[in-house]
């Protein structure tokens, strides 16, 4: 079963699944000794589908794995009992919170990654490197391990060497975007790609209150899209993105939107109509529902009053329900009582408050 994407994902998934964005993806992560050994033109990275991992984990697939060949080094190229892993697999990982166990889980991709090479190539006497990739777009820096080792319960003192050299010992590459250094003046430049570059700041900034600021020149660097196949619908994501979770005006991404390929902007349109159309009848319904059965209890004027206002209350909750899907992907149990159980006025502050909120936590407080 395919599970619904979280606006950040699908953005992620969409940009980078080109293969000359993933490319530029790839000049920003890895460092240049890594490079240095990389055909990372276009032509040289080929995307794979990112369920590969099989039935079992397809609802926790990497977001994006691509292949990459490696440039010959004209030593030990050669495998007479089966072609030469000459490539890097890398498996990329879209990460909106630090997570401390995250290796374990590449970890389990890595090993689908070798099996599915070794059915493809069973004469193969050697694996590719497989390369984990976590790109951070959270607030805070990334504080969890990088390295595997770190994660397992290792003794000290004697015959500790012996049982670490027991076990799995790598790592994996880390562009962390909440880190210090991380500056948009650093991401630019770094891709040779405007839009791989723009992506990567829009997924760092796109909900925060700067993005109000840059809105306009992330529209004009993501023009080049519209030269591209397929690019007005990148850009339409793009578009998409900072409407679900951005603190901009929707009229100004409605504008840009605007400005789309007929088919494009026909689709972006209805697909908002749609979002607000659903949105607006859940919260009648529910609201008509609740009037109605409060009022049947109570049985007098009284009763259709408090009916009224839990109308209302539920069609507030309800929107504010949808609100926070689109923001933060999801809503806890612990944070949905709440909002049940929260009065008008409550609910009414929340919503006002939803798309400047950092976090689900600091909104509902």
């Amino acid at each position: 079963m395919s599970r619904t994407l979280r606006p950040h994902d699908a953005l992620f998934r969409k940009v980078f699944s080109v293969p000359r964005h993933a490319a530029g993806l790839l000049r920003v992560a890895l460092p240049p000794a890594l490079q240095a050994v990389l055909d990372l033109e276009a032509d040289g990275v080929r995307v794979l589908d990112p369920t590969h991992v099989g039935p079992r984990l397809r609802g926790t697939a990497s977001d994006v794995v691509l292949e990459v060949r490696r440039r010959p080094s004209g030593v030990g190229e050669r495998d007479e009992a089966g072609p030469p892993p000459a490539l890097v697999v890398f498996a990329i990982e879209q990460q909106a919170r630090d997570r401390r166990f995250t290796l374990l889980r590449l970890h389990t991709y890595n090993a689908r990654l070798w099996e599915r090479w070794l059915r493809a190539n069973p004469k193969a006497t050697r694996l590719p490197p497989v390369v984990p990739v976590i790109v951070h777009t959270g607030r805070r820096p990334w504080r969890s391990p990088t390295q595997f080792q770190a994660l397992i319960d290792l003794p000290r003192g004697p015959g500790s060497d012996a049982l670490r050299g027991l076990l799995p010992e790598y790592g994996c590459v880390l562009l962390d975007l909440a880190a210090a250094d991380v500056t948009r003046t650093w991401l630019r430049g770094r891709a040779g790609d405007a839009v791989s570059e723009t992506a990567l700041e829009v997924l760092q900034a796109g909900s925060r209150p700067e993005s109000v600021v840059l809105f306009d020149d992330w529209v004009e660097r993501l023009g080049v899209l519209r030269r591209e196949p397929g690019g007005a619908s990148t850009l339409a994501a793009f578009l998409w993105y900072l409407l679900t979770v951005s603190p901009i005006e929707d009229a100004r991404i409605i504008e840009a939107a605007e400005e789309l390929p007929e088919p494009v902007e026909e689709e972006f349109m209805t697909g908002l109509e749609r979002l607000r159309r659903a949105a607006r009848e859940e919260g009648r319904e529910a609201g008509r529902e609740e009037g109605r059965e409060a009022g049947r209890e109570e049985g007098h004027q009284a009763g259709r009053e408090e009916g009224r206002e839990a109308g209302t209350r539920h069609a507030l909750a309800a929107t504010l329900h949808k609100l926070l899907h689109l923001r933060f992907g999801g809503v806890p149990a612990a944070a949905a009582m709440r909002i049940e159980a929260a009065p008008t006025p409550e609910l009414e502050r929340w919503i006002e408050g939803v798309l400047t909120a950092e976090s689900l936590e600091a909104l509902l407080g």
